[in-house]
């Protein structure tokens, strides 16, 4: 069987680059040849090739370059050709396997389980648990204010300032500093909307808000 008549696209394909230049022997060119002349692919590339030959060799006339060392440019032709191969054999293993629904079916599957199986074995760390800065136990029936002072604030300082409000502790000062105030039950809804207001006001009071009990 003759070169002309073995030759395949693919055997044409991968000797384009020693057709341009010119190392095939006379058999082999004849029929890269004759095989670029119909297909349009390897037609172009050969187009390609040829146009790349030109531009390189300009280019070595105007800078006055020595003869390239062939050997070296066909050692990298050859890696390129291996490369291309390589990609081309995994590309079509890949075309093979997908090919088939039920194995590709199959594969998703698997891999949805195993992400699934791993999310569930890793440790859960416990829910949070929210607190505001005020909360404190349950309170009974009654008015009450949750306050915290300043913490450079003498004792004797937020005694004045309960005895002038008539205010007294229910509860604390919690970890967090909260003292819980009660109103008097003879204060009026008034007489507590301006105390507050008052406790608010105050440079040494950090924070104060007024709380109902018993719901």
């Amino acid at each position: 069987m003759t070169a002309h008549e073995s030759m395949t696209h693919e055997m044409a394909a991968e000797l384009l680059p020693w057709f341009v230049n010119e190392s095939l022997d006379p058999e082999e060119r004849d029929a890269v040849a004759e095989h670029a002349s119909s297909c349009v692919m390897c037609r172009r590339e050969l187009d390609e090739l040829q146009v790349l030959q030109k531009s390189v060799a300009a280019i070595g006339a105007a800078a006055d370059l020595p003869e390239p060392d062939m050997r070296r440019i066909n050692a990298r032709i050859d890696a390129q050709l291996r490369s291309e191969q390589r990609e081309n054999a995994l590309a079509a293993a890949w075309r093979k396997f997908s090919s088939n629904r039920l194995r590709l079916a199959f594969a998703v599957q698997t891999a949805a389980l195993i992400v699934v199986v791993g999310v569930l074995l890793l440790p859960r760390e416990p829910d949070p648990v929210f607190a505001t800065l005020t909360a404190t136990e349950p309170l009974p029936t009654g008015h009450f204010v949750r306050v915290v002072f300043d913490p450079t604030v003498a004792d004797d300082e937020v005694s004045g300032l309960l005895s002038a409000t008539g205010l007294t502790v229910f509860s604390g000062p919690t970890d967090r500093g909260v003292l819980t105030l009660q109103f008097a039950d003879t204060v009026s809804t008034d007489e507590r909307t301006v105390i507050t207001a008052t406790l608010q006001g105050d440079g040494r009071i950090l924070f104060a808000q007024p709380v109902e009990g018993g719901n």
